[in-house]
């Protein structure tokens, strides 16, 4: 059994070994946003040079916790032994796609941007959604204030 000054020393050492283990994650997060990510290597065809350019974006988050050991006043806690107690979490992402397509030939440059679709479709809907809560709320408002919408007052 440890006594209160190993417990406290055994709490430390988790907490640097957890420290190192998010400033390696942090740095592998790190490296995936350079410029070898974010342009690809030319492809040469001919006369004719295609580079592929793309978004990469991460993020991440760490948390770490540590307890005294659950005495209060002097007195033991009825939660568990006592002992200092610690725990940690973290989770990182990172996400690439691709924005452009660059080519180079004997008539110049030319950049041409990769529409994304799909995110398109998504901000359109989300855009028509706000506009119909707005409407929808707007309407709401003048019945319970008792008043008609301006358009209900042309028609008359």
């Amino acid at each position: 059994m440890l006594n209160g000054d190993e417990e406290g020393r055994q709490v430390v050492e988790t907490a640097g070994e957890a420290q190192e283990r998010a400033t390696k994650v942090l740095a592998d997060l790190v490296s995936v946003a350079n410029a070898d990510r974010v342009y690809s290597e030319p492809v040469v065809a001919g006369d004719m040079t295609v580079i592929t350019a793309a978004e990469i974006q991460t993020g991440m988050g760490f948390g770490y916790g540590l307890s005294g050991g659950g005495r209060s006043s002097g007195k033991r806690s009825n939660k568990g032994n006592g002992a200092p107690r610690s725990g940690g979490g973290g989770g990182g992402q990172a996400v690439g796609r691709p924005v452009a397509v660059i080519t180079v030939g004997s008539d110049g440059v030319s950049v041409q941007p990769v529409l994304d679709r799909t995110k398109i479709v998504a901000t359109a809907l989300t855009a028509a959604g706000a506009i119909g809560v707005m409407l929808f709320r707007g309407r709401s408002a003048g019945r319970r204030n008792g008043r008609r919408s301006s358009a209900a007052v042309t028609r008359i």
